[in-house]
């Protein structure tokens, strides 16, 4: 390294603390060995905030001057001498610095540790750079035990250790020397509950998610920056995001930790487990944004819209999950040529034409049949919503405890629970668990149930308020109607036909309980 050359300064800082070493101190330390060695800083590669464990091409800065090989963005990599404070600021990996060393060597690059100070290219330094990277990974790993023992501890303390807040819920300051918890946010709540009532009641992501951006509702990192006094930065709410929210347990109050562990073939997966108290259920550390059973009923609509044989779930169809072909399939709604139509799913779903012949027929006939009978028939009628009261069977929680068995078994199988430490805190927990279901076992049961609670408004005047076609949707759906469409007769079937004029090719399906209450209606009326 005799000759004058192209210094890369890199500099990282995965978080700034008291004890770690600032990036003014990093490029001082560089920009001196620079100049008392000859040399010329070319650019600098400063990342903050990234850990060490990220592979350094895949860090955001120092990417953008490696080449592809090494995972960075770099056609020709314009630099002589990479140089760092220490190599664990380079990486804290084992293989990462070896691949990155055997690039050097191989192109004719150098690597520089100012504060340790040895030639890699030399057969010593090489032995030396394995044994600091290896010390290097083992404190990474040391440093994730820590954050992984304060994170348990802080959340089994019912305190909030930091970092994003989860959607509906506030940060606030605990008792003095606390430190921090969370509390239900009276505003991104309110949101929040609104969007599970929606999914629930059938509402796909995608609705939603433009829902929200229509409304102009503040995305969660907004709404995080709003309530800390920060500009907003106009992001939109996104379909993944959502999903991602709704799928937490974050919404019953529980704590969750995402880990990272290694799979019998040897490769790595990262995976979000609940937060356990020492009684093995999961650690509640905030008030519930919405009911178990409303979650259970968020999870059960969530997978049925996954399901990529569900149809059309974008909610512009007035008979989603309403009309259906008489061979049983549901009708999607479709343009035509001469407007929009009903037809049948079979197509859509398997490739084949419907058995019972059902090609297509007019959206606005069929929609305008079901509209018409609907009024016609129920229009007088009391709206009823349905009322879930929660019985005192324990199978929820019964099912709950069963749940946590099943996945510490499963940790303990993944080596989770480590060392004599872990292996007592699985003991304890199990045994917890199976003492809780003994007496859960032992309780008397009353089922869950559900009651229909007037709301004085008829079916007619509900739907004249309503202004949507998903508004008017879900109020036939959750009045139960059913619309059976039929396809065109043959020649032949014609024929055959005593009165061919009487032939309909929709049919409109009343559920029990409101034909009973029908006849009750008429039977009063009378």
């Amino acid at each position: 390294m005799a000759n004058m050359g192209r210094v890369l300064g890199v500099i990282r800082l995965s978080r700034e603390r008291k004890e770690s070493t600032s990036v003014a101190r990093q490029r001082g330390y560089i920009t001196t060995w620079a100049e008392q060695n000859g040399h010329t800083i070319v650019g600098w590669a400063e990342d903050e905030g990234v850990s060490g464990s990220v592979p350094p091409g895949e860090r955001p800065q120092l990417g953008e001057w490696l080449p592809t090989s090494l995972g960075g963005r770099a056609d020709v990599p314009a630099f002589d001498i990479l140089c760092a404070w220490r190599l664990d600021r380079i990486s804290r990996r084992v293989l990462h610095l070896a691949a990155l060393m055997d690039w050097c060597k191989s192109n004719g690059r150098a690597i520089v540790s100012t504060s340790e100070g040895f030639d890699i290219n030399s057969t010593m330094g090489a032995v030396f750079v394995n044994i600091l990277s290896a010390l290097a990974e083992g404190e990474l790993e040391a440093i994730r035990e820590r954050a992984r023992s304060s994170f348990a501890h802080l959340m089994k303390q019912g305190r909030w250790r930091g970092g994003f807040v989860p959607y509906g819920y506030q940060a606030v300051k605990a008792d003095a020397g606390q430190g921090w918890r969370l509390e239900v946010d009276p505003e991104t709540s309110k949101t929040a509950r609104e969007i599970v009532r929606r999914i629930i009641n059938g509402d796909s992501a995608n609705s939603v998610v433009r829902w929200l951006n229509e409304e102009a509702v503040p995305s969660p990192l907004d709404a995080q920056r709003k309530r800390a006094g920060k500009a907003t930065t106009g992001t939109e709410w996104r379909v993944a995001n959502l999903l991602k929210m709704l799928r937490s347990h974050t919404l019953l109050g529980y704590a969750e930790m995402t880990e990272t562990r290694t799979k019998a073939d040897g490769t790595k997966e990262t995976f979000t487990r609940l937060v356990r108290g020492e009684d093995g259920l999961p650690l509640r550390r905030a008030d519930p944004i919405v009911s178990s059973a409303d979650w259970e009923r968020l999870q059960e609509a969530l997978r049925k819209n996954a399901n990529p044989n569900a149809g059309n779930r974008v909610g512009g169809s007035p008979l989603l999950r309403v009309a259906y072909c008489e061979c049983g399939e549901p009708l999607y709604r479709n343009r035509g040529r001469a407007g929009m139509y009903y037809r049948c799913g079979l197509r859509a779903r398997a490739g084949r034409n419907c058995p019972k012949g059902m090609t297509s027929i007019p959206a606005h006939v069929l929609e305008h049949v079901a509209e018409q009978f609907f009024m016609a028939i129920a229009g007088d009628l009391e709206v009823m919503r349905r009322v879930f009261v929660p019985g005192s069977d324990h199978a929820a929680d019964l099912a709950e405890v069963e749940e946590s068995l099943a996945e510490l078994r499963e940790h303990q199988a993944a080596g989770i629970f480590r060392g004599e430490r872990g292996k007592a805190e699985f003991r304890q927990m199990y045994r917890s668990l199976e003492d809780r279901r003994e007496v859960l076992e032992a309780l008397p049961s009353e089922p869950d149930r559900w009651e229909l609670e007037p709301t004085g408004q008829t079916y007619r005047e509900r739907w004249e308020s309503l202004s949507t076609v998903a508004e008017r949707n879900r109020e036939m759906r959750e009045a139960g109607l059913k619309v059976i469409a039929y396809g065109l007769p043959t020649d032949e079937e014609l024929a055959a036909m005593e009165d061919p004029d009487s032939y309909s090719r929709v049919r409109v399906i009343i559920p029990e309980d409101l034909m009973a209450r029908l006849e009750a209606h008429a039977a009063t009326a009378a």
